[in-house]
């Protein structure tokens, strides 16, 4: 049976989500948990995507085909009492064998968190930016990426990827109790992409980056200046919508 699963983790002693060799992962670590609970089926963990090292998640959901007579509440909570316990799943059910946790997906959120007021509590899940941020520049930065764009020069190469075009349906920065979070929801993103928007925002309204440069970048044309990348830190996978 084809089983739909939604995780929640704080990604900062992990080298992201996918399995790596000498590295521990999200993905890996509830791989082992399956493995012993399971030995003798093969467990394909299948997420709506890879987030990178000390990145964290709200709502990652995943996939994976489990034996149909398996007693489910029974499974996830032995899965829960295995792994780390900065891992956790928060619920699951079975669902449609069509179903693919990434291919199936048709939006994603991510929330940045920058810390304003330092925090030893917080250092491991937010940036501390310890400058004044003039919020309405952000949300003139935030604004201008709305809608249909070629992310080419706000994200990490990969040449593997060859569409660069992404759909960004919210992007907007809010204040908080300590300091302010960016909220963004697009069809789909690429790799670091969020991380270079936060980044390079915040210089602009720092005076540090000409917006006018920020806007060449989202146009995809050639600039001097090249873009910031935030900490890993302060990234959450918000939430995967499906339809």
């Amino acid at each position: 049976m084809n089983i739909k699963f939604i995780i929640e983790y704080k990604g900062t002693h992990y080298h992201g989500w996918q399995i790596q060799k000498n590295a521990n992962t999200i993905q890996g670590e509830l791989s082992k948990a399956f493995n012993i609970l399971l030995p003798h089926h093969d467990s394909n963990i299948i997420a709506s995507g890879r987030t990178d090292a000390g990145v964290h998640a709200y709502n990652q959901t995943a996939s994976v085909h489990l034996p149909s007579d398996l007693d489910l509440n029974k499974f996830f909570n032995s899965v829960n009492g295995i792994i780390n316990n900065d891992i956790y799943v928060k619920s699951y059910e079975k669902v449609d064998e069509k179903f693919h946790a990434r291919f199936s997906a048709t939006f994603r959120s991510y929330k940045y968190y920058i810390n304003t007021n330092y925090s030893p509590f917080t250092k491991e899940i937010s940036w501390f930016v310890n400058h004044s941020i003039d919020l309405n520049l952000l949300n003139q930065s935030a604004e201008s990426i709305l809608g249909e764009h070629n992310f080419t020069l706000l994200s990490k190469n990969n040449p593997e990827i060859q569409n660069k075009v992404c759909i960004i349906y919210e992007s907007f920065w809010e204040q908080s109790q300590n300091g302010l979070i960016y909220n963004i929801k697009a069809n789909r993103f690429l790799h670091h992409m969020v991380r270079f928007i936060v980044g390079t925002s915040i210089e602009v309204s720092k005076s540090n980056f000409l917006f006018e440069d920020f806007m060449n970048l989202i146009n995809n044309k050639s600039n001097i200046n090249h873009p910031i990348c935030a900490p890993a830190k302060g990234l959450f996978l918000s939430q995967v919508l499906y339809d």
